[in-house]
């Protein structure tokens, strides 16, 4: 079956998604299905394709097209913005790097209409919501804690796409601006989560996002890092010495340390909790951080590692753990930022 893009028409709003991986492919087509909005992407690594076959989606939950086709394929957002669309969200699920050039504030700012747009992030860790704050004052700001499995497929035919697996779910709440409406910013969220939900996705609302994202990134400094410094998968980290889990419960505690002194609501349990759904996983798991180095691609480090060892350090916090692993992981993240230097 194909799926056309749907007649645009006064009443429906455009959405513009930024990051067309497997995250971001698999929401892109979420919208896409509710019939809610109009939906653009921004695909930079993938243009041709998109624009000129359309996208792939393979999914349990949300059956398989072969074609989706948007309602505007664009470069990046330069482009998007000379359409002379308003998109009333941009939804955000690029890699998460705070110290990128040119940062997201930069890429984002030619489609941003204040008073209109919503950004929304799709993203790792934690510290991303501070600098949009900063750029767009008067911007509502969602955030989500993402669960879904999902990754890209190779183009087949000049096709490319994505295949959603596992389970699929958003954690997602307004991240309050100062001074901000608090009830306009809601109904802008409640909004979105309606489309969502007409796509088939699921969306747990949440009032306090930054105590969720701090949960995830209790498991996300560990669990990442880990499998990045010694490349394998977690089950063969547990195996690898008596050591091994009582270094991840060290781990997990100093972060999960941090976020209560930054006064987040970490339910009692939480770092047990966390342990277990790990070694449940008798295959293991990799990390998309672990991937990022094995291609000697940037990571993630800033939003998973940098900033909780950032707030333990204006906090007071003892984080000796954490700071080892970042600083392991920045070296990592040098090298493969400059393979010339780092020859042996």
């Amino acid at each position: 079956m194909t799926t056309s893009a749907i007649t645009n028409s006064a009443e429906r709003e455009n959405v513009l998604l930024f990051g067309l991986g497997g995250i971001g492919g698999i929401y892109a087509c979420i919208l896409h299905l509710s019939g809610k909005c109009d939906v653009s992407v921004v695909a930079r690594s993938n243009y041709k394709a998109v624009s000129e076959k359309g996208f792939k989606l393979v999914s349990p939950k949300f059956g398989d097209h072969p074609s989706i086709k948007f309602a505007g394929v664009y470069r990046d957002c330069e482009e998007a913005a000379q359409s002379g669309k308003k998109f009333s969200y941009v939804l955000c699920a690029n890699k998460a790097l705070l110290d990128a050039v040119p940062s997201l504030s930069d890429n984002l700012r030619p489609v941003i209409t204040p008073g209109l747009t919503s950004i929304v992030l799709l993203q790792n860790g934690v510290g991303a919501e501070a600098p949009l704050h900063a750029s767009f004052p008067d911007t509502t700001v969602i955030s989500a804690v993402v669960w879904t499995g999902g990754k890209t497929l190779p183009e087949e035919n000049g096709v490319a796409g994505v295949e959603q697996f596992n389970r699929e779910g958003l954690t997602i709440g307004v991240d309050y601006r100062e001074g901000g409406d608090r009830a306009e910013e809601e109904a802008k969220l409640e909004k979105l989560v309606g489309w969502l939900a007409a796509g088939k996705g699921d969306c747990n609302v949440v009032k306090d996002i930054q105590s969720e994202r701090w949960i995830k990134v209790i498991w996300n400094c560990c669990w990442n890092s880990l499998t990045t410094v010694t490349r394998i998968k977690t089950n063969r980290i547990f195996e690898s010495s008596d050591e091994a889990l009582p270094l991840c419960y060290t781990l997990m505690r100093e972060v999960e340390a941090v976020a209560k002194a930054k006064g987040l609501n970490i339910p009692e349990g939480t770092v047990e909790r966390l342990i277990k759904e790990c070694t449940d996983v008798k295959t293991g798991l990799p990390s998309s951080m672990m991937f990022d180095n094995f291609a000697g691609r940037p990571m993630e480090t800033e939003v998973i590692l940098g900033t909780p060892v950032k707030e333990g350090k204006r906090l007071g916090v003892p984080v000796p753990t954490l700071l080892t692993l970042y600083t392991i992981v920045k070296a990592l993240d040098y090298g493969n930022a400059h393979p010339d230097l780092c020859k042996i």
